[in-house]
């Protein structure tokens, strides 16, 4: 047996649909569905971008899913678009599971490659993963109505309405002070809790990129990869689901710096610039920042806390959970410095500690600051020696870990150079000799342990000291 089921869509927020019902008998199976659409119907074959908006029209065979359950199983029925008039009406045509009954609940999602089988659910990866271009389903639209029906003919009973799922974004990256496009091989978004809302992964390089993302009026993070060098970005967004922005998302890398208010700047000059101050800079990307509710990256002080050398506790004797007395499983416990801080906030005892805690620099250079910015980031703490490594590694573009002597050949001279390219001024600002600088991981009681950078050579190499010697200077470093 054969039927039509109309489904008239007016312009109520995006599509809405109207019905007409008559009183006849359950057919034994119901096919030749009929759909019409008299608005701005979504398309994914058909979007454009007009550059203020996007436009976008119904055109013949794209499809419509239509969700709905017959004898408490579920199924998922495709609807075609077989015309479209000169009005922008479309009708298409669908074939029903027979038996379907009048004042079933059905779904309406376009387009139907969005649905997620018959569970009435948008496709998860319509979200998660996405290549950047404006034709990849874009545009997603999902309604709920009931089916009438009468006799061999069927339509929605109360009509319904489709309303838009996702803002469409047209991204443009760019550097932090907006001076050059980046050319991002991978572009990933996440909400304030750091959940991935999707990762963009564009066929060729590219600063421009088309995104879906859900209505939000929250901070979200955008991590970049461009030209083999991570990126990052915060801001809070600003989307209503069926509108299209063109933003600007001006992304930091390694030697640009946080503002005391929090933001990313090129350098001191353009934080002083924007009415702010410089209070570190950014050496490390990724999320292996070892500290619990920070996963973008590390920055260090953009002065050497306290003056002369300092001692890593007045007293030997074991202070933390483990103790590690070769460079690899040192590395690979991935200690968080702000929890080896922890209840060390004490100047007679724990010296270094105390000075990295509260960055008790003596002098510090115009246009920055000892406070820590005021959002967005950890307190201040003396990094662990993964967290040395990772610092080292990154302002020196290796992989190569801390290693011994004679193996990291210009890693602190990398370090000295990024802060001093930053702000105008080095770590400290003579150093000679050898150099030790204090970690928060411990090597045994009496010991803990220190990057030691010889000036001489310009390279440096992991070791251990004397917790009772002044053995060592003081780096603070922040998580974000």
């Amino acid at each position: 047996m054969k039927a039509r089921l109309l489904l008239s869509i007016a312009a109520v927020a995006m599509l809405a649909m109207a019905c007409s019902t008559k009183n006849e008998t359950v057919p034994e199976k119901i096919k030749g569905v009929s759909f019409k659409a008299t608005v701005k119907a979504p398309s994914t074959k058909a979007l454009t971008d007009n550059g203020t908006s996007i436009g976008s029209s119904w055109a013949v065979d794209e499809t419509v899913a239509l969700v709905y359950s017959v004898g408490g199983t579920a199924y998922n029925s495709t609807a075609t678009v077989e015309e479209v008039n000169s009005s922008g009406t479309a009708t298409i045509t669908a074939t029903l599971q027979s038996g379907i009954t009048n004042g079933t609940a059905v779904t309406l999602i376009y387009p139907a490659s969005a649905a997620d089988g018959t569970t009435g659910n948008i496709l998860s990866t319509v979200l998660s993963s996405q290549d950047g271009t404006l034709s990849n389903n874009r545009d997603v639209r999902k309604g709920t109505g009931t089916i009438s029906v009468d006799g061999t003919d069927a339509t929605l009973n109360g009509g319904a309405t489709l309303a838009a799922q996702y803002a469409i974004c047209k991204f443009s990256v760019k550097d932090v002070d907006a001076s050059n496009d980046l050319d991002v091989t991978r572009f990933v978004i996440k909400d304030a809790s750091d959940n991935i809302i999707t990762t963009v992964t564009p066929g060729s390089a590219t600063n421009e990129l088309y995104v879906s993302l859900p209505a939000s009026s929250d901070l979200m993070w955008f991590e970049a990869t461009a030209s083999d060098k991570p990126y990052v970005a915060k801001g809070t967004a600003s989307l209503t689901a069926g509108k299209f922005y063109t933003p600007t998302v001006k992304m930091a890398t390694i030697g640009n710096v946080i503002g005391a208010n929090g933001k990313f700047y090129k350098d001191k000059a353009d934080a002083v610039a924007a009415s702010t101050l410089v209070s570190a800079v950014i050496v490390y990307l990724g999320d292996e920042t070892a500290e619990t509710g920070y996963k973008h990256g590390l920055a260090v002080s953009t002065k050497a806390a306290g003056s002369g050398t300092k001692k890593w506790a007045e007293a030997t004797g074991l202070q933390n959970p483990a103790q590690y007395t070769d460079i690899t499983s040192a590395l690979a416990a991935k200690e968080s410095g702000s929890a080896l801080c922890s209840g060390k906030d004490d100047e007679t005892n724990f010296p270094a500690f105390y000075n990295a805690v509260n960055n008790n620099i003596t002098s510090v250079a115009s246009g920055t600051t000892k406070a820590k910015p005021s959002s967005g980031t950890s307190n201040w703490f003396l990094p662990s020696l993964f967290q040395w490594n990772q610092i080292i590694k990154s302002v020196n573009g290796t992989n190569d870990n801390l290693g011994t002597t004679g193996k990291n050949t210009s890693r602190f001279y990398y370090l000295t150079n990024c802060v001093k390219n930053a702000t105008g001024s080095d770590l400290i600002t003579s150093w000679g000799g050898e150099t030790d600088w204090w970690t928060s991981t411990e090597y045994s009681s009496g010991n803990a342990w220190r990057y030691i950078s010889v000036a001489s050579s310009n390279s440096g190499h992991a070791g251990n000291g004397e917790k009772t010697l002044y053995g060592g200077y003081v780096l603070a470093a922040l998580a974000f």
